[in-house]
Parts: C-alpha cells; sequence; structure tokens
C-alpha cells in the first residue's frame, strides 16, 4: 500500500512551474499579487477522481505519478499533444453548443420605458404576402424533408405544400423601403453635389438599356457598373440617377430627392429622373417595379419633394432616344399626370 500525492502538492508544484513561465516572458509586468492570482486560477484540478489509498506495484510508482500529475492539472503554457487538444476542443463545442441551445427567458420587469422590444427581429424589403392555414395538422405532417444523396453534401429540400392558400393577408402595396447608396457600394460623388430646387415640376422617366433581373445582387452590380461608366467614360460627377428600379421590386437610391441629376438635356434643374433597370422595347418591367414606381411618386409628393400638379414625361419626349423604350413609353402615358410636351408645343 502506498499513497497517491496530494491535490495540494501538486497544485503547489503547478503553481511554481507557472510563476516560472510568467518570469521568463519579457513583455509581461506582473506584481506579486497579480502573478500569485493568476498562478493559482492556471492550475484545473481534476474533481472526478478521489484520492485515497490504493494497492500498486512499488516498480510502478513513478509511472503513476507522473501521469497523476498529467491527468489532474494543466499548468499555464504547457504544450498539450495533439490528441488531447482535440479531446479539449470536443469538450469545449459540447459544453458550448449546450450553452446555445438553451433560449429561455426568465420573469421580465418593465417599467417607465417606450419602444421595448424582446426577441428577434427580422427586417424584410419588398412586396411580402402571408399565407395561414386554419387547418391545424399534426406535428410530423407540417414539415416535409427530403434528402437527395445524389449530391456530396445532403440538401435539405422543404415541400411547398407546407403552406396553404386559405388565407392571404397582404402587406399593403403603398408600403415600400428605398436601398441606400451604402447598401450597394456606391462611390461618393466627385464633386460637391448641385442642390435640386423642390418641390421638382417634372418627373422623368428613362431606362438603363442594360439587362435586367430580378435578383437583387445582379441589379446591385448592374447600378455599380453603371456608375463606374458615367463617372469614368462620361465625366460625370455621380450616377446620372435620382432613383431606379429593379424589376426585383426594389428602389435604389441614385443621387436622391435633394441632388440634380445627369439623365435628361435641359430638364436636369428642373425635375427628379426615375430609371428603370433593363431595356423595355417589347417588354414591360415587372409589376413589381412598375407599383414601387407608383409609391415613390406618391411617397414624393407627401413628402413634399414633388408637387402635388407635377408633371409626368419620359426621356423620348424631350432628347432624341428610344427611353424608357417603346413597351414602357406606352404604359407611363396611361399613368396620371403624364404630360404630352407634343401638344404643348403645337
Amino acid at each position: 500500500m502506498s499513497n497517491m500525492p496530494t491535490s495540494t502538492s501538486t497544485s503547489k508544484l503547478s503553481q511554481e512551474r507557472t510563476r516560472e513561465w510568467l518570469a521568463s516572458q519579457a513583455t509581461t509586468s506582473v506584481d506579486d499579487e497579480e502573478l500569485e492570482s493568476i498562478a493559482e486560477s492556471s492550475v484545473v484540478d481534476s474533481l472526478d477522481y478521489e484520492y485515497s489509498e490504493y494497492t500498486q506495484d512499488p516498480e510502478d510508482d513513478d509511472d503513476n505519478n507522473n501521469s497523476l500529475e498529467e491527468i489532474s492539472t494543466i499548468t499555464l503554457g504547457t504544450q498539450l499533444p495533439a490528441n488531447k487538444r482535440s479531446v479539449i476542443s470536443e469538450t469545449l463545442r459540447d459544453l458550448m453548443n449546450s450553452i446555445n441551445s438553451i433560449q429561455t427567458l426568465g420573469n421580465v420587469n418593465i417599467s417607465n420605458s417606450t419602444n421595448v422590444h424582446i426577441g428577434n427581429v427580422t427586417n424584410i424589403n419588398g412586396n411580402i404576402q402571408i399565407i395561414a392555414d386554419t387547418l391545424r395538422r399534426p406535428r410530423k405532417d407540417a414539415r416535409r424533408v427530403s434528402l437527395s444523396d445524389d449530391q456530396d453534401e445532403a440538401e435539405e429540400k422543404v415541400r411547398s405544400d407546407v403552406f396553404i392558400s386559405s388565407q392571404k393577408f397582404k402587406i399593403p402595396k403603398e408600403l415600400f423601403s428605398i436601398v441606400p447608396r451604402h447598401s450597394w457600394l456606391a462611390q461618393n460623388p466627385m464633386e460637391e453635389p448641385q442642390n435640386l430646387q423642390l418641390p421638382v415640376k417634372y418627373v422623368v422617366i428613362l431606362h438603363t438599356a442594360t439587362e435586367s433581373s430580378e435578383k437583387r445582387a445582379i441589379n446591385v452590380r448592374l447600378i455599380r457598373d453603371m456608375q463606374c461608366f458615367h463617372i469614368e467614360s462620361r465625366g460625370w460627377n455621380d450616377i446620372a440617377y435620382n432613383f431606379l428600379i429593379g424589376c426585383d421590386g426594389n428602389i435604389y437610391e441614385g443621387r436622391g430627392w435633394h441632388t440634380v441629376g445627369a439623365h435628361t438635356l435641359g430638364y436636369n434643374k428642373l425635375s427628379l429622373g426615375i430609371s428603370f433597370i433593363g431595356c423595355f422595347m417589347r417588354e414591360l418591367p415587372t409589376a413589381d417595379a412598375l407599383n414601387m414606381c407608383r409609391n415613390l411618386l406618391a411617397r414624393g409628393v407627401q413628402e413634399g419633394h414633388i408637387a402635388p400638379d407635377y408633371r409626368l414625361i419620359c426621356h423620348c419626349q424631350c432628347n432624341s432616344t428610344e427611353s424608357p423604350g417603346k413597351r414602357l413609353y406606352e404604359e407611363i402615358q396611361k399613368w396620371p399626370h403624364f404630360y404630352n410636351i407634343e401638344k404643348e408645343e403645337q
């Protein structure tokens, strides 16, 4: 029978090694009290073992003493083998997963407060259609998942029949948001912008004569390319338009409400230029894009950027150009406030 070394002696040995390691660090200035605190806190005792008398062979004393020290303590600055590092990493990962999986909220007492929110916040840009299912389904049928085995990584597919069109709630179409310049990574204007005199009397509709897309990422790329072309090739101060509208149903800020654009010769200081992203000689923009244009005009009047009796004109009425495209020009002629410049000239 022999006695195992106690945890106290092992802890003291580990603390002494920690002090020696800290003293060897030339860049660290630690006083005696901090050194004592760090040395004590750097030792991790194993609480899973009870140190008591046990039977062992005399020739195994040295090996067992070494293994005890190796299992029971980890000293600051000690290099661990790869296999033990992996075990520790997995243990810590399991611990963090167990902590993150606990998402409970205890009792909350709020008083004398405004605009209080508890929980997640989801910001959604664009038209939203909310479909509710009035018939309760068993939980196991609420979400059906299938895994495709023909790919390297299993892809989770959720069946579309989870949603039943028994009830539909549509967010009002008058609600919309403008994607600000920083969201599409716009360059700063080359010179100080020139302010528009508001409210403007004219609104000019154009098209960019580029490809169109219903994906926001592609529209962002197109807008950045246009700004680069307008600045570097045309020599203009910024992207030409005050606003751009994509077939994804988003409104993108160009020069904005308050800045003179470079979209229509002779009308830049008198109007706002709204350009649809794409070429619309033979087809119209999407219904969402057209609706967003109407909403933008209404918002401009409501906020005082556009005169209530504004005149809606197209680029081809002012300059020799096909913009905004034959089909879109025909559509704009049906809108309220459309102004026929040709009749005025006659």
